[in-house]
C-alpha cells in the first residue's frame, strides 16, 4: 500500500509595517501593503492595477458633486474596513502597540463619523439613535423613520 505524505506548511510571522490610507485599504482589501499580492497577471505580464485606481473614488465623487451623504457613507465604510482588518491582525498580535494605537484611533474616528452622519442625515446604528436620544430626549430621531431602514439598503 502506497502511503502519501502530507505537506508541511510554513507561514511566516507578519510584522507591523507601513499601512495604507483607509480609502486605498478599502479598495485593495487590506491595510497592509506587504499582504497586497496580485491574484492574477494581465496579458502584459504585470499585476492588474485597476483596483488601485479605485482609491480615487472619493475624490471623483467630490469633484462630480455627488451628495455629501454618499461621501460620508463611503468614509464610514472605509474606516469600518480598517477596524475589521486591524482586529484580524490583533487576533495574532494582541500586544502590538502600533496595532492597538491605530485600533483606538480608528474606533474613535468611526464613532465620530457615525455621530456626524446621524446628526446630518439619519442614524445608521442603534447606538447612534441612543446617542441622539441621550443628548436630546425631545428629538424625533430616535427611530429609523428619518432615513432608509438599514436592512432595506439604507447603509449600502
Amino acid at each position: 500500500m502506497n502511503q502519501e505524505e502530507l505537506a508541511i506548511a510554513s507561514v511566516p510571522i507578519q510584522h507591523w509595517g507601513q499601512i495604507y490610507e483607509p480609502d486605498k485599504a478599502f479598495c485593495r482589501g487590506t491595510i497592509f501593503p506587504d499582504l497586497d499580492k496580485p491574484f492574477y497577471v494581465t496579458e502584459t505580464g504585470g499585476a492588474d492595477k485597476s483596483a488601485s485606481s479605485q482609491g480615487s473614488i472619493l475624490k471623483a465623487m467630490e469633484n462630480q458633486g455627488k451628495k455629501q451623504e454618499e461621501y460620508s457613507l463611503r468614509q464610514i465604510q472605509e474606516i469600518s474596513f480598517v477596524l475589521d482588518d486591524l482586529r484580524l491582525y490583533l487576533d495574532t498580535h494582541p500586544r502590538d502597540v502600533n496595532g492597538l494605537e491605530l485600533l483606538k484611533t480608528a474606533a474613535q474616528k468611526r464613532k465620530e463619523l457615525l455621530r456626524e452622519f446621524a446628526r446630518n442625515f439619519y442614524p445608521l446604528t442603534g447606538d447612534c439613535m441612543a446617542e441622539i436620544y441621550e443628548t436630546n430626549p425631545a428629538s424625533e430621531c430616535y427611530c429609523w423613520q428619518s432615513g432608509p431602514i438599514p436592512w432595506e439598503g439604507g447603509c449600502v
